[in-house]
């Protein structure tokens, strides 16, 4: 018998396990889909010239100056510490990637046009 509900609460232990999709997922969906050098784009024409960033517990912001960042120069995609899900790991990771390859446009953009990353 006591065996029977050691069992039992374990199992409701078990089943007490959140299994549905984060927050921080749920904002990220939109990176399966995006297409760095077409939001490059997009951003240029409507005036944006920032860069792009990830912060969980640092702030990574590929092919810029760290001393440099500020609100008007980069744009972060916020991650988390704590991963909940594979799927929630998987987005995470295509941050940064998609980061470094819109930044690299972003980059070339400003060398071509004499931008300087620490100029106000």
């Amino acid at each position: 018998m006591k065996l029977r509900i050691l069992f039992l609460v374990i199992f409701s232990l078990l089943g007490c396990e959140y299994r549905g999709e984060s927050k921080v997922s749920e904002e990220l969906k939109w990176l399966l889909n995006a297409d760095p050098k077409e939001d490059f784009e997009k951003s240029i024409a409507s005036g944006d010239r920032r860069f792009v960033g990830v912060i969980g517990m640092f702030i990574t912001v590929p092919y810029f100056d760290e001393e440099c960042i500020t609100d008007d120069k980069v744009r972060l995609i916020q991650i988390s510490d704590m991963v909940d899900s594979y799927e929630q790991e998987k987005l995470q990771a295509i941050a940064p990637i998609y980061a470094s390859t819109f930044n690299l446009y972003m980059l070339k953009h400003w060398n071509t046009h004499g931008i300087k990353p620490c100029d106000s």
